[in-house]
């Protein structure tokens, strides 16, 4: 049974969080088999996805059409195919795992609250299994033929033997623009990162980027800002997502990242 930490990392359009998501990437894939931050824990894996790869096609019927662009509108989870996201991280967990320091888990969720339909209630401080966090989308896994049912292992973060044994850990890096607005990718991160930026200079740097499909006249102003907005309301208050400034430098912003895994491990 293989322990993962997932990593999470959202942002505004041109934000960054591709260039942090991969600046990440390139630091863990050069420390693998090296400690990882703490003396009890070895970096043994490092696997990267990114939502922006499960787009629907251009053609695909399930799409919505913002009729006064006469234009897809690409800046909701309903023109992604999250089922199919889902399921790779699920391939990429494998069918038996140990999630590394899931204290956020605990979180209590409403119906409407919850893409997979199922309420999840508050789980208690000792319990060890929540593998009914999961179940909802175990059951969706295991009908399409690709897995058999899974019992997911999560040890609480303060349980003191778990912290001092020695642990090969593996790394998943989520990155995407909607990855805290899907309850599933959203509770499967143990630390979360979201990149904000303020109208004017997230404009800036929008019109400097070409699309394929290519951006419409008033398409961020109809849609791209107005959902952005949305969208981060939706968890802007929560107290375990570390929202960064997306106007300081790369680097400043890979190296306060680091630095706050670190002081989190």
């Amino acid at each position: 049974m293989e322990t993962w930490l997932v990593i999470g990392i959202s942002g505004v359009t041109n934000g960054g969080k591709t260039t942090l998501a991969k600046s990440l990437e390139a630091y863990f894939t050069a420390h693998l088999h090296k400690t990882f931050f703490k003396e009890n824990l070895i970096l043994n894996k490092v696997v990267a996805l990114c939502q922006d790869d499960y787009f629907l096609p251009v053609d695909s019927p399930r799409h919505e059409l913002v009729k006064k662009l006469n234009h897809i509108n690409w800046e909701i989870l309903g023109s992604l195919d999250m089922d199919r996201m889902c399921q790779d991280i699920m391939q990429v967990l494998g069918q038996k795992f140990i999630l590394y320091n899931c204290h956020q888990l605990r979180h209590a969720r409403s119906d409407e609250d919850s893409e997979m339909g199922e309420r999840v209630e508050s789980m208690d401080e000792f319990n060890l299994f929540a593998d009914h966090f999961l179940s909802n989308f175990l059951a969706k896994y295991d009908e399409n033929g690709t897995g058999s049912r899974t019992t997911n292992l999560i040890k609480k973060s303060k349980n003191e033997s778990y912290q001092s044994m020695n642990i090969k850990i593996n790394v998943l890096l989520l990155e995407g623009f909607l990855l805290f607005n899907h309850s599933f990718t959203r509770d499967l991160c143990s630390i979360k990162f979201h990149i904000h930026l303020p109208y004017e200079r997230c404009y800036a740097r929008r019109v400097q980027r070409v699309y394929d499909p290519p951006d419409v006249v008033g398409y961020f102003e109809m849609c791209v800002w107005p959902l952005y907005e949305k969208h981060y309301r939706e968890f802007k208050g929560r107290k375990d997502i570390y929202v960064l400034n997306g106007e300081i430098a790369p680097d400043s912003i890979f190296n306060y990242v680091l630095n706050s895994i670190k002081d989190l491990l």
